[in-house]
């Protein structure tokens, strides 16, 4: 086991391959200020170089996953006339949004309460989505008088369609997370009483699954609605190709031929 703290804003823990991150800023409802972006893009990087560092949980400390960009921050240190200021640092969210979809592990967004505009899409960009059944998330941008950043725009028609994704973002109201597991936009509601065990367990079988195989896969999907199925299939071939040269495909076959669990150890 590996503690590591980049900073007070965010908190680091590996455990058995699960990577832990923490938005760690409780009193303002884990908002989102410059230095906590630079933190996860460096932190996007860090995990993807560890070797001990199979699969990641991202999620919030005290009573919210995150409220979204620190708005009072971001009106200090902006000139709102300037628009050149306003379109870099908006590209600069953009790019730690795409460092973490791009990340080459696993990722699961643990929700454990409110998510907020940004905070909201802090957790669509990872692969799967768990909510605490007391969470809610919103895409509370237009309420603002805002348009959507850090790839709501994206994340949402395909993940719920076009019309569910105009009601969410054109409303921009709170969606609970039973309605967010139904529509597909969360994975699972969870319940209160289950939440910890069920963060753990989804971490964990992540961490002690085929790696190479869960990071083909990822890329593939991700891949996927960019490509017509000729230049899919031809992708899935060389991926089969490729993954018959790993540790864990091979001991699979042993396990198989003798009819127990593989154990497999992301190699």
């Amino acid at each position: 086991m590996s503690s590591h703290q980049t900073d007070d804003r965010v908190l680091v823990e590996v455990v058995d391959g699960l990577a832990t991150v923490t938005l760690n800023r409780p009193d303002k409802l884990n908002a989102l200020d410059i230095e906590t972006y630079r933190i996860l893009y460096a932190l996007a990087d860090e995990l993807e170089q560890r070797d001990d560092v199979r699969a990641v949980v991202l999620t919030g400390s005290g009573r919210a996953f995150s409220s979204g960009a620190d708005l009072t921050a971001f009106a200090g240190e902006m000139n709102f006339d300037d628009p050149h200021m306003l379109r870099d640092r908006v590209r600069y969210v953009g790019s730690v949004v795409s460092k973490w979809v791009h990340l080459d592990r696993p990722t699961i967004a643990a929700v454990n309460g409110l998510a907020l505009g940004g905070g909201a899409n802090l957790a669509l960009m990872c692969d799967l989505v768990l909510m605490r059944e007391d969470a809610y998330i919103q895409q509370a941008y237009v309420q603002r008088g805002l348009t959507v950043d850090m790839g709501g725009s994206y994340f949402l028609p395909r993940l719920v369609g076009r019309a569910l994704a105009n009601e969410l973002a054109l409303f921009g109201d709170k969606l609970t997370a039973s309605d967010a597991a139904r529509i597909g936009l969360a994975n699972r509601c969870v319940p209160v009483a289950e939440w910890e065990a069920t963060v753990a367990e989804w971490g964990t079988r992540l961490a002690r699954g085929a790696g190479r195989a869960q990071r083909l896969i990822k890329t593939g999907l991700l891949l996927s609605p960019l490509v017509d199925l000729d230049a899919m299939l031809e992708w899935e071939a060389s991926t089969i190709a490729l993954i018959f040269q790993t540790h864990d495909v091979r001991e699979s076959f042993a396990a198989f031929q003798e009819k127990r669990e593989p154990k497999f150890t992301g190699r």
